[in-house]
């Protein structure tokens, strides 16, 4: 308290001393400096609440730039369980059927057919050339093999495999259960186009080796060309039926094979 009394002694005096007025008592001086540190002391509490929330904010921010994107949710897809079950490959187009035999004038491209029962040698059948005019192939008694619209002639046959597709074909008498010593044979005449006769069959003959292959079909029954050494058994309007090469024109002459019962032993 004396400090107080002096410093309240001192400031009295001075203030006479310099003409200025009284001098305010010194509590009157300590409430207003307890005044200015507590204004002081609020800025300071309020300054530092603010900076604490700028940096709260600031590392609020910095969290949420440094976290890693958040991939939405989409649908969940099929699961596969490995040991059991594996995805569809999905389809891959139309399903392979079995191919077809060619049916257009073309060449033979046909499969040879080594199963079909009519040419294994134990059935007897005739030859019918694929026409509107629906006629049989004969071998006639003078050894030539035309169409015929009767029963003259030799009509029935059998094809005896020689094997690679080729076969002999041997005539089968009628009414008997005996096949003929006649079989086909190629025969060329001078400047004559190539023909298919009559003669004694002989297996080691090339010329009475013919190949036989399904090629195509005809009101639902399949259908074969028949050549020889490239040259094939043709129709023609004003020459019968001949054997000639192709070169690059179409085969125009298939046949059917109908089957006329077992083949005589």
């Amino acid at each position: 308290m004396g400090s107080e009394w002096n410093l309240d002694d001192a400031l009295r005096a001075l203030a006479r001393h310099g003409g200025q007025g009284r001098v305010r008592a010194a509590d009157e001086i300590r409430r207003r400096g307890d005044t200015r540190r507590r204004r002081r002391h609020v800025a300071s509490v309020a300054a530092g609440a603010v900076l604490v929330g700028v940096l709260g904010g600031g590392a609020a921010v910095i969290r949420l730039a440094d976290a890693p994107p958040t991939v939405p949710a989409g649908p969940v897809g099929p699961t596969y369980n490995s040991a059991t079950s594996s995805p569809s490959a999905g389809p891959t187009g139309p399903s392979a059927g079995p191919s077809r035999p060619p049916t257009g004038d073309s060449g033979p491209t046909g499969t040879a057919p080594g199963a079909d029962p009519l040419l294994t040698g134990q059935r007897q059948v005739t030859v019918v050339r694929v026409s509107d005019w629906a006629a049989g192939i004969s071998l006639l008694d003078d050894g030539r093999l035309a169409e015929v619209d009767g029963d003259e002639g030799r009509q029935l046959f059998v094809f005896l495999p020689q094997g690679s597709d080729t076969y002999l074909i041997r005539t089968a008498e009628p009414g008997t259960d005996d096949l003929t010593d006649t079989c086909w044979e190629v025969r060329s005449a001078g400047s004559e186009p190539l023909r298919v006769v009559a003669a004694p069959c002989a297996p080691d003959e090339p010329r009475q080796r013919f190949l036989v292959v399904r090629d195509g079909q005809h009101d639902g029954n399949p259908t074969y060309a028949i050549s020889n050494h490239s040259a094939y058994l043709q129709h023609s309007a004003t020459r019968g039926l001949l054997l000639e090469e192709l070169g690059d024109a179409p085969l125009t002459t298939r046949f059917r094979l109908v089957d006329n019962g077992a083949a005589p032993e």
